[in-house]
């Protein structure tokens, strides 16, 4: 009778172990930053200022004239009545941003906002600040609908680096929720309720966060929240 052969080769059971491995890493990897209670937490809705208004503490630090950020009131916002926009304004900068006012500077944290596309000729792309140090030292998960790709891109005195990305499907005119889990192993991010990228990156450990857009992309931003 002749010896029937395994199922897999020695290479493919590798391959197998290999696969299975970096499942399992990933797994521990993002467990270990949503169990790691947290104990403080801050919303933003922005329902509590008027609309049309320009709230006291978002223009600090920022690289935007005064009224390319404002209060708008909202029909299809997650939490009615209002959100931020970032108003589509032409000019000369690649990159627009506003920090959360009083964000903590932390290095584990669990941040979540909700955003909408909703115009841009130059550009569709939308973002969340994490690690923020200073206007030449941060990183942002950017989410581009022109391009149908989630990346996270580390910003430097000279490039904004985009080391991770993957392909995704944002659709200008509806609302995503992205979500980024910080901790000192690197940062998780997910887009509407799918983990996407998990990155081992220890640059820049610590830092505010907040909202940012590119060119002239016009975007609307909702519910933001922090624990940490």
């Amino acid at each position: 009778m002749s010896s029937q052969k395994p199922k897999f080769s020695k290479k493919k059971r590798l391959g197998i172990f290999a696969i299975i491995t970096i499942i399992g890493i990933s797994y521990a990897f993002y467990n270990s930053q949503i169990n790691s209670g947290f104990k403080h937490s801050m919303m933003l809705n922005f329902d509590s200022y008027q609309n049309g208004t320009v709230p006291e503490g978002f223009t600090e630090g920022s690289i935007d004239p005064k009224f390319s950020w404002i209060i708008r009131a909202e029909p299809s916002a997650p939490s009615l009545p209002n959100v931020m926009e970032r108003v589509s304004v032409n000019d000369s900068s690649d990159y627009h941003y506003q920090l959360i006012p009083n964000s903590p500077t932390v290095d584990t944290e669990n941040v979540t906002m909700n955003f909408k596309i909703v115009s841009g000729n130059q550009a569709k792309s939308a973002g969340m600040i994490l690690r923020f140090i200073d206007t030449k030292h941060y990183f942002v998960l950017m989410a581009d609908s022109n391009n149908n790709r989630l990346s996270l891109c580390k910003n430097t005195p000279d490039f904004l680096i985009c080391n991770y990305d993957k392909t995704v499907t944002i659709s200008p005119g509806q609302w995503h929720t992205l979500k980024a889990l910080v901790s000192s192993q690197g940062i998780a991010a997910s887009l509407d309720g799918n983990i996407i990228i998990q990155a081992n990156d220890h640059n820049y450990l610590s830092g505010q966060v907040g909202m940012w857009t590119k060119k002239d992309t016009g975007a609307y931003f909702d519910d933001f929240k922090i624990e940490y």
